[in-house]
């Protein structure tokens, strides 16, 4: 039978292969790294588009400004703006968003019919996901 001191170095042996052996062969310790200085703070999304009064016909610029800890989030993975028509739901856009720098996220559409839509932004950032909605109405 081991003495307590023996079980210990013993367990402490097992402990320190099984971490070193989770490093991988190839010397890539950056997931590992990149996982234990990721901010648990959730990501916030602000949605915007310009400009504010859209006439039907009329380009639009949806804009998303994702940040963390108040800092930019500038490598999300997704950002998707999805319209809506809430009198057709069937009527739906999707624009993809594109980094402009600073955190701000990108896309542009055009608004061919008048009326009311919903316009959500997905995000998809640091193993987050934020959807924001907001009303957009198109005048005539």
């Amino acid at each position: 039978m081991l003495n307590p001191r023996k079980l210990t170095v013993l367990i402490s042996l097992i402990i320190a292969a099984t971490v070193s052996g989770c490093s991988g062969s190839n010397g890539d310790n950056n997931h590992m790294h990149a996982v234990s200085n990721m901010s648990m703070e959730p990501i916030k999304v602000e949605l915007s588009w310009s400009p504010e009064q859209v006439a039907a016909g009329q380009k639009v610029v949806f804009e998303a400004l994702v940040t963390q800890d108040g800092q930019p989030v500038d490598d999300a993975k997704e950002v998707l703006f999805e319209v809506v028509n809430n009198n057709d739901k069937g009527q739906k856009f999707e624009f993809t968003g594109e980094s402009s720098g600073d955190g701000i996220y990108k896309a542009e559409g055009t608004m061919e019919a008048e009326g009311e839509f919903t316009v959500t932004s997905h995000v998809s950032a640091r193993t987050q996901h934020s959807m924001p909605s907001k009303k957009l109405v198109v005048q005539p």
